[in-house]
């Protein structure tokens, strides 16, 4: 994942975001942008075959856009009921998950940081 997510920046991409598996994945940067390897689980109760998923913790980012690129980037976790809603999840109930993805993040060459309800993405 991380030669695809570079090649895609060093051909012009201003982010990357992956998904794939329904858990959240550390967050990168390469050349000062922002790779999102996997932004975990947005909605879904089932998956492949019906099988249920678990309240697996998803991110939707924000990206402000200027006219040089990703001016700047964040995201916000999110979970959903048991009736499939999506809420944004408070980040004081997410401080290990934040830790997990903070720490795996660093070793990808991005700094998370919390601001508020959101956490930003920079170069660490």
């Amino acid at each position: 994942m991380t030669g695809i997510a570079h090649a895609a920046i060093d051909a012009g991409a201003d982010i990357v975001m992956g998904h794939g598996p329904h858990y959240s994945l550390p967050v990168g940067m390469h050349k000062g942008k922002a790779i999102f390897y996997g932004l975990g689980n947005l909605s879904f109760h089932t998956g492949h075959g019906g099988r249920q998923h678990g309240d697996w913790l998803g991110m939707l980012v924000r990206a402000d856009v200027g006219r040089n690129g990703i001016d700047d980037v964040g995201f916000r976790f999110v979970r959903h009921t048991e009736d499939n809603e999506t809420f944004w999840s408070d980040p004081d109930k997410e401080a290990d998950d934040l830790a997990d993805l903070t720490t795996r993040s660093a070793a990808l060459g991005a700094k998370l940081e919390r601001n508020g309800r959101e956490v930003r993405v920079g170069p660490a």
